[in-house]
């Protein structure tokens, strides 16, 4: 018989692991060089540059997805820990986009807040690292 703290340790543990691949699910490459988060349903590919960020949004069957009446707010972690907020909007067909004008030390770590026609879609967090 195993212990009843032994169990609900195990149960935990199996449930955050679940919880945590949902999140990072995707069976391939970003193509943009990004890194690919489920929002909702959606495939948001985050690409982050120095002075610029673009978010690119696929479907499920890797096709672009059109991003008309879609936005973003992306909450960044800045230097001196301090938090940004970079409102995205659209630039093209698939892709939300903005400039920001603040240093990242380090990596680009943002939670990214999708919304359609102003209502909250789903979020994801990013870690990226920032590309030339």
């Amino acid at each position: 018989m195993i212990p009843r703290r032994t169990f609900i340790t195990q149960a935990a543990l199996v449930s955050a692991t679940g919880l945590f691949a949902q999140e990072q699910k995707h069976s391939h490459a970003a193509s943009n060089g990004g890194q690919i988060i489920e929002i909702g349903k959606i495939e948001a590919e985050l690409v982050a540059r120095i002075g610029e960020v673009s978010l690119n949004l696929t479907d499920d069957h890797d096709k672009n997805f059109k991003a008309t009446g879609y936005s973003a707010t992306a909450t960044v972690l800045a230097k001196g820990n301090q938090q940004k907020t970079i409102e995205l909007v659209l630039a093209s067909d698939n892709r939300l986009a903005a400039k920001y004008d603040f240093a990242i030390d380090g990596r680009f770590r943002a939670t990214v807040v999708l919304k359609h026609e102003g209502k909250e879609v789903d979020k994801g967090r990013y870690n990226l690292d920032i590309k030339k």
